[in-house]
């Protein structure tokens, strides 16, 4: 009988070994099949992108988030009746901060300037992501809502340094924490993406949950629309009257 077991034992550990050590994929496998899962072949094609919805933080402030290669980025919310914006042109960030008082645009300090160029890059920080100076490093797994996740280290070209998280199953992102200063101090935030639905194929987070050192906030998308024209002047920064 003993025997039997022990025969039984070796052979369920061989059959197993192999689903095990299948798992054990390398960080170009993975980012193989983020590619993949994420339709980066369609999305090469997409010029721009242009999301609305509301931002959820006590109260629903709609939102409207333009995208268009190369590199230019454009959040429009509304706060208290009264419509804000960031932009990157290309060059520059910018923003306005109607509800201080300043309606004037002014030029973002560089730690956010930095974030809205990683914002405007439609493909985002993975892909191609040797011509664009960054180093990629398997972090490990991690877990998100209780699932298994791959977790990658960027080093990006900057020097800043972000940690993408993919899900195991569907190799598709599900977090994101990257590091910024604010008041002389380093503050962690971390981008959950949920939901995703396909729009012409491609699969967008329609709930994106964004905790900024405690202060939580989510973008809940309602329309994606691709490929639509967009007026680049817009993008401009207003001359100070």
């Amino acid at each position: 009988m003993q025997m039997k077991t022990r025969s039984s034992l070796v052979f369920l550990f061989f059959t197993l070994v192999p689903g095990l050590f299948a798992q054990q994929l390398t960080l170009n496998q993975i980012l193989d099949s983020y590619y993949k899962a994420g339709n980066f072949d369609k999305l090469q094609k997409v010029n721009s992108i242009i999301m609305t919805g509301n931002i959820v933080q006590q109260d629903l402030m709609p939102v409207k988030i333009v995208r268009v290669r190369p590199d230019k980025y454009m959040m429009q919310f509304d706060v208290a009746d009264l419509t804000a914006y960031q932009v990157y042109d290309g060059q520059t960030a910018w923003m306005t901060t109607p509800w201080t008082g300043k309606a004037a645009p002014q030029v973002m300090p560089p730690e956010r300037a930095t974030d809205m160029k990683n914002r405007a890059d439609i493909d985002g920080i993975l892909f191609n992501w040797k011509e664009k100076g960054h180093s990629l490093e398997l972090a490990g797994k991690d877990t998100v809502d209780g699932r298994i996740a791959y977790k990658i280290k960027v080093i990006r070209k900057d020097g800043g340094i972000e940690y993408n998280i993919i899900d195991t199953a569907t190799f598709m992102l599900q977090k994101r924490i990257s590091f910024r200063k604010a008041g002389g101090k380093e503050v962690t935030i971390e981008n959950f993406y949920r939901d995703y639905r396909k729009v012409d194929g491609i699969p967008f987070a329609f709930i994106v949950e964004t905790n900024n050192a405690g202060r939580i906030n989510e973008i809940q998308l309602e329309t994606v629309e691709l490929n639509r024209t967009v007026d680049l002047k817009s993008f401009t920064m207003p001359e100070k009257k």
